[in-house]
């Protein structure tokens, strides 16, 4: 989320908490608002026409008649003396006392009240400092705390204070306060409003006060219990924001207790109280401070200092003397504004910097914000009303939100966490089967190729047998790579590894990589580029140790790069004290999402035809590290990928040689992995998919000799050659990339059948779901990688025979339809020929030619039919055609254009079966002449043939009769062996459509 996102966030949450409190608080002011109405004036106060019912209240504010340092209970308005504003301290009358405002004096009031007033009247003082006794026309009515109290008496009350007495049937009524302050030095007298109404209308002021004051300090207090306790439950790890919660929420219900209506009063002095209060109020600054600190992340420094502070200033104000508590509390009323605006733009900085936490801390500051100033306004006389719970609310529920939100986040991130502990297992245990794999892939091929130079070491060239101990010791070398990767994973995970730094040349170890890996691209239109820097230094590290990191990191680069370019590149970094390399392919690439997983110990990507034991990743970047390195991955899925490296400088100029490891060569056979074709036709054509020449090269070597074998390194490839070329059985790879061996065996079966082209699979997995994905996308069976040569013998030599045998059989079935057809036609001739002896003999005798041609060519043909030209195919249809048209004449049209006879080849008699269904069950069935053409030519793609007729056949019925979905057993034999034969060339058989006008149009493509 952006900075202007942010603001606008922020903004909106400090709008609407601001209106929600404001307007409550109106409202409840407007409740519990006084009636307006004339200020007492010189101790009098004409009420005649005030009304005491419907809840009214007034207030006694104004000028008051007083008498310092006297106690008068029985004086008469008529006696005028000075006078004191109320509400508001007496220290206008005691000024000589040095700051000390301690005294005595009378308050007198006279008001006149209704004249039909005769209910019980209330009144009410909201403090009186710091003892009174009130006298209603020299009646006393009530008392509070003695008047000849000390400063340190202890369990004095404080508070406001409810009066209720009946003025009588008197209009006139004269009140007399006398107040007296010795537990006081700052302040004395009424200097709180006094509300007066009826009896019932000021208790329930006072009720609802002071229930609504309990209520919200028992919410507070069980929350604050609740919250502590869920903090010491024991449990590893501790969230410390309960507790400062709970710390909160307690000072919180204490204040609430002592503050206003004073609930609960401890058995100590006024003086004491009050510092008790203050201090109080300075620790809960200090919790928010540290709740805030938490949240936002504030430095240990600043939380120390704050520390020190905060209980510093409230220790100072608990020891203070009294005389001097006035100043303090001053300046600390003075602190608040400062701190709470200090703690909220702490709190927006942080929700600007991303921490969606400090959101709920904003809404707490504001609440308690709003809270403190309605709070310091009541304090000053500017507004009266009972206690307001909600701010206090408010705040306990932005807490409540925090801490709900941390602890959801928490168990999310606990699930999640689990989720990977779960996962971890599993990848492990998939690590394991990975590593037994990778180790026993390479074994296997070593016995492979040793068996091999073994059954022909006296028939096999020198060289070639040369050539096969070099790949045996490649071999032996990319296995070597893997131990190497296992030893070091285990001393890293262990931090027991040991560097031997010295001067690298980077170059010559970047170069020696890639030509060690240059085999692995045979196959594919791969090409590793190698740009290095002249005169540039070496690097300062362990030569071992970072020709092991550029092997991992450069070999997977050609594992998943199919085609395009690898490019290497070795400069030196714009900081002069490093080399950089970067490692760029034009690969799969790899997800944003799997980059930072694959950093970890047996990840691999989300792709599921990788393989590997996912570690190389994770060690390439700890080992880079170790050598005050640096390593970063860029990459998007489809889009490749660079690795850069940067590695320290050597400060030395004495060179390392780097060990040269034998340049890997490929066996004759992947020199010519794109196509390995052999020349014997009596040889079954097998077609090897996979994407590890090495495992191409060891197949190929097992299999060549008894088989014509084709290589492909990927599936685009391996269906491209089906499109090209005809092949006995498909052998394929299950872990590839791009294209997994189950997709294009699924592919596979859009064109081919189980029977015409059978599929092995070759799986590195034993688990039971793989097999039956296998044999779900229509594999014909697996053989478990890596290869046991004997078993992968047996199993090729079932498929191909059970594809033999197929084939045979349909050739046979070919032959006794033949067989079939033959009597019929024979018998429709004679008739023919018998009938042009009558009307037309000339005729008769071309028929008698093109007839014994017919028969020449029949008993020519071998029993079992295979795969003729067709210009030998045509030798048959053309009597064929003739003999038809002289027998049905100018009911039947027929056309032939053939061009490229001798190049196509056809199954034999598939074509003249074609033609004879066209006339006899398509032209001679039209209403209209019949109309049969016959068209073929050749393209790059390969030979097109179409049949075309005018009957009244549909497409749909003949493709329901090739895919056996008719009950007419009988019908259409010939047909659909010519459908199953053609089939076995081109993968689809015969398309079927209907001609524009009526008629079927029969299409053939042979490649």
């Amino acid at each position: 989320m952006n900075k202007t996102q942010s603001f606008r966030n922020i903004s909106l949450v400090m709008i609407l908490s601001l209106v929600l409190f404001t307007g409550l608080r109106f409202a409840w002011l407007h409740q519990f608002q006084e009636e307006p109405f004339t200020e007492v004036s010189g101790g009098y106060l004409d009420m005649s026409d005030a009304s005491f019912e419907d809840g009214r209240i007034y207030s006694l504010s104004g000028t008051w008649l007083f008498d310092p340092n006297e106690r008068v209970t029985e004086k008469s308005y008529s006696e005028m003396g000075e006078t004191q504003f109320v509400p508001a301290s007496w220290n206008q009358h005691f000024q000589n006392n040095e700051n000390n405002y301690s005294g005595e004096g009378t308050y007198r009031l006279h008001l006149t009240l209704p004249d039909d007033l005769d209910a019980a009247i209330g009144l009410r003082f909201y403090e009186i400092n710091s003892a009174a006794e009130i006298y209603a026309n020299g009646e006393q009515i009530h008392s509070f705390n003695s008047l000849d109290h000390e400063r340190d008496d202890r369990g004095m009350d404080y508070g406001p204070v409810d009066v209720t007495f009946h003025p009588g049937e008197d209009q006139e009524l004269t009140l007399h306060v006398v107040v007296s302050n010795r537990a006081l030095a700052q302040r004395g007298g009424l200097d709180r409003d006094i509300l007066i109404g009826s009896e019932e209308t000021m208790a329930s002021v006072a009720s609802i006060s002071k229930g609504l004051q309990l209520s919200a300090g028992l919410i507070l207090l069980l929350h604050a219990v609740y919250a502590i306790v869920l903090y010491l439950l024991p449990k590893q790890k501790k969230n410390p924001l309960l507790l400062l919660f709970g710390l909160m929420l307690l000072m919180f219900a204490t204040g609430v207790f002592l503050d206003d209506e004073a609930l609960l009063m401890f058995p100590v002095s006024l003086s004491d109280s009050l510092r008790m209060l203050l201090s109080l109020f300075v620790l809960t600054l200090y919790v928010m401070f540290l709740i805030v600190s938490v949240t936002v992340n504030l430095p240990k420094l600043v939380m120390k200092i704050a520390s020190v502070f905060f209980i510093s200033y409230a220790s100072i104000i608990f020891f203070v003397p009294a005389d001097y508590f006035s100043e303090f509390t001053n300046v600390t009323m003075l602190m608040f504004p400062v701190f709470s605006l200090t703690m909220i733009t702490l709190t927006i900085r942080s929700i600007l910097r991303g921490n969606q936490y400090a959101y709920f801390i904003l809404v707490f500051l504001l609440a308690y914000t709003s809270n403190m100033v309605w709070g310091s306004m009541i304090k000053l006389n500017i507004l009266q009303y009972p206690f307001y719970p909600a701010d206090f609310i408010f705040s306990m529920m932005a807490l409540m939100g925090l801490v709900i939100k941390q602890h959801t986040d928490i168990t999310r991130e606990n699930h999640r966490q689990a989720n990977i502990i779960i996962e971890n297992e599993a990848n492990k245990d998939q690590f394991l089967a990975n590593t037994a794999h990778e180790l026993r892939n390479p074994l296997l091929g070593i016995l492979t190729i040793t068996d091999t130079i073994l059954q022909q070491l006296d028939t096999k060239p020198k060289e070639a047998i040369r050539n096969e101990l070099q790949l045996n010791r490649k071999i032996g070398d990319q296995m070597k790579f893997i131990l190497d990767d296992l030893r070091d994973f285990t001393l890293l995970k262990e931090s027991r590894i040991r560097l031997l730094p010295e001067p690298v040349d980077a170059n010559a170890t970047v170069r020696t990589i890639a030509e060690i890996l240059s085999y692995q691209i045979a196959g594919k239109n791969v090409q590793i580029e190698v740009d290095t820097e002249k005169d540039l230094p070496m690097i300062y590290a362990d030569q071992e140790r970072f020709f092991q990191v550029i092997y991992n990191l450069l070999h997977n680069a050609v594992k998943f790069t199919d085609q395009g370019k690898i490019r290497v590149s070795v400069k030196r970094n714009g900081r002069a004290e490093f080399v950089q390399i970067i490692i760029a392919d034009t690969g799969s690439g790899i997800a944003s999402s799997d980059i930072e997983r694959l950093m970890t110990p047996y990840e691999q990507g989300s792709n599921a035809t990788m393989s590997g034991i996912g570690i190389g990743l994770n060690i390439s970047k700890e080992l880079t590290c170790l050598h005050g390195g640096h390593f970063q991955i860029l990459s998007e899925e489809g889009q490749g990928t660079e690795i850069h490296l940067s590695w320290p400088v050597s400060t030395t100029t004495e060179k390392t040689v780097t060990p040269q490891t034998p340049k890997s060569q490929l066996h004759a056979n992947s020199a010519e992995a794109k196509s390995l074709k052999q020349t014997d036709g009596n040889k079954c054509s097998l077609l090897l998919v996979d994407d590890d020449p090495v495992n191409l090269d060891l197949i190929a070597n097992a299999l060549n000799a008894d088989y014509a074998v084709t290589l492909a390194s990927d599936g685009e490839t391996a269906l491209s050659y089906l499109s090209e070329a005809r092949f006995d059985l498909v052998i394929s790879d299950v872990m590839m990339p791009d294209m997994s061996g189950y997709t294009l065996t699924e592919e596979i079966r859009k064109r081919y059948d189980l029977v015409t082209l059978p599929v092995l699979l070759l799986t590195p997995r034993y688990h039971a779901a793989d097999i039956i994905s296998g044999f779900e996308a229509g594999a014909n069976d697996y053989v478990s990688k890596p290869v046991e040569l004997s078993e992968l013998q047996a199993r090729v030599q079932t498929l191909t025979e059970m594809k033999h045998s197929a084939q045979k059989q349909i050739e046979t079935e070919a032959a006794l339809l033949q067989s079939q057809i033959r009597p019929h036609f024979l018998y429709n001739t004679l008739n023919a020929i018998a009938s042009l002896s009558q009307k037309n003999p000339d005729r008769m005798v071309e028929l008698l030619y093109e007839f014994g041609d017919y028969l020449k060519h029949s008993f020519r043909l071998p029993t079992t039919s295979g795969l003729v030209t067709l210009e030998e195919e045509m030798a048959l249809i053309k009597p064929y055609l003739f003999i038809e048209q002289t027998r049905f004449e100018d009911r039947l049209t027929l056309s032939v254009d053939i061009a490229d006879e001798t190049t196509i080849h056809v199954p034999r008699l598939a074509i003249q079966t074609l033609m004879e269904n066209a006339i006899n069950h398509g032209a001679l069935k039209s209403s209209a002449a019949g109309e049969v053409s016959l068209r073929a030519h050749r393209n790059e793609e390969g030979a097109l043939i179409t049949i075309t007729d005018n009957g009244p056949g549909q497409a749909d019925e003949l493709r329901q009769l090739l895919s056996h979905q008719t009950n007419e057993q009988t019908k259409g034999i010939g047909l659909l062996n010519a459908h199953t034969r053609i089939k076995h060339l081109n993968g689809k058989g015969l398309v079927i459509d209907n001609r524009s006008g009526g008629g079927i149009i029969i299409t053939v493509f042979l490649p």
